[in-house]
């Protein structure tokens, strides 16, 4: 066979492993989610905590600690399938219990925002990465007919 035939057949290679390698990408990025984080809410510290459950899954939620108690706010999840990344949360008492899916839509820059225009409030959930150890994540939408957005800045604890 000809060398010529050879060096296609490695250029074809390569491109096919740098192709698999940007698929995973925002995925592979927002295993930096990983750990807890600590924010400063209305005067009250709030914790966010994600870790892993698979290798296309992770797994979070939005809490507070109060007399030794914790009291979950939110539970959250970041699922990669069939080549696309979902953040699915599930409020206390809202949505009947059921998780609501915001699609990613955007991921340049360490900035990942996920959407569901149908969705009552937020439209928008939004990662910021920082830093190693800084966060900065906020929701955004129109909540009553008005513009509205809460911002999260974020430490990282362990």
């Amino acid at each position: 066979m000809p060398k010529s035939f050879f060096l296609v057949l490695i250029i074809c290679f390569g491109c096919f492993f740098i192709a698999v390698g940007q698929e995973n990408k925002p995925f592979n990025e927002l295993k930096q989610l990983q750990g807890v984080w600590k924010t400063e809410v209305g005067g009250k510290t709030v914790y966010e905590s994600w870790k892993m459950i698979s290798d296309h899954e992770m797994e979070g939620m939005s809490y507070k600690i109060t007399n030794a108690d914790t009291i979950i706010f939110e539970q959250t999840r970041i699922v990669e399938q069939h080549h696309k990344l979902d953040y699915l949360a599930r409020v206390k008492n809202q949505n009947q219990g059921k998780e609501v899916a915001f699609k990613l839509v955007s991921s340049a820059n360490k900035i990942f925002i996920f959407e569901n225009p149908e969705h009552d409030f937020p439209q928008r959930v939004v990662y910021q990465l920082i830093s190693n150890d800084s966060l900065h994540a906020w929701i955004d939408g129109k909540y009553q007919g008005r513009a509205t957005k809460e911002d999260y800045y974020y430490s990282r604890q362990k």
